[in-house]
């Protein structure tokens, strides 16, 4: 259902998924810049090979930057968006997350979706089935794309 808003930004679902882990950590925060590769392997619940398949492809469209670290562990590559990654993944999430938000907002509500309280304890509620299939089937990614809970 959102392949094609994807499409016209020039990215895809895996894509907005790796760009969403990067945009948590801007250019210009004042701790170490960028986020290790193998983070972002932990937060999707893929292999390394897969991270770097598509950290290649973002970097050859000039989302993202890498490098290897200068200090510590100098087998970490770290990435960070680019000025041009960060204008794309801002412009996707304006896009995307209000169309996601109230396609769920109807699915859950059954179409009535008007009322704060019950948005919430619905949500709760598929919030709570979704992390009884991740547990169960050992899913150990861990990007969590806020939704309106008070702890978010």
């Amino acid at each position: 259902m959102t392949r094609k808003q994807l499409v016209d930004l020039g990215l895809t679902a895996a894509r907005f998924d790796l760009l969403s882990v990067l945009v948590r950590r801007r250019r210009g925060d004042l701790c170490t810049p960028g986020v290790r590769q193998s983070q972002i392997r932990r937060m999707l619940g893929v292999t390394a090979p897969v991270v770097t398949r598509m950290v290649r492809a973002l970097e050859a469209l000039g989302l993202v930057q890498r490098w290897r670290e200068q200090f510590g562990d100098r087998r970490q590559v770290r990435v960070q968006l680019t000025e041009a990654g960060e204008k794309c993944i801002l412009k996707a999430r304006g896009v995307m997350l209000p169309a996601m938000t109230r396609m769920v907002y109807r699915a859950i509500c059954f179409g009535a979706h008007r009322s704060a309280e019950a948005r919430f304890v619905h949500m709760a509620t598929l919030e709570g089935y979704l992390d009884g299939l991740r547990k169960r089937f050992r899913d150990t990614a861990g990007l969590y794309y806020p939704w309106g809970h008070p702890d978010d």
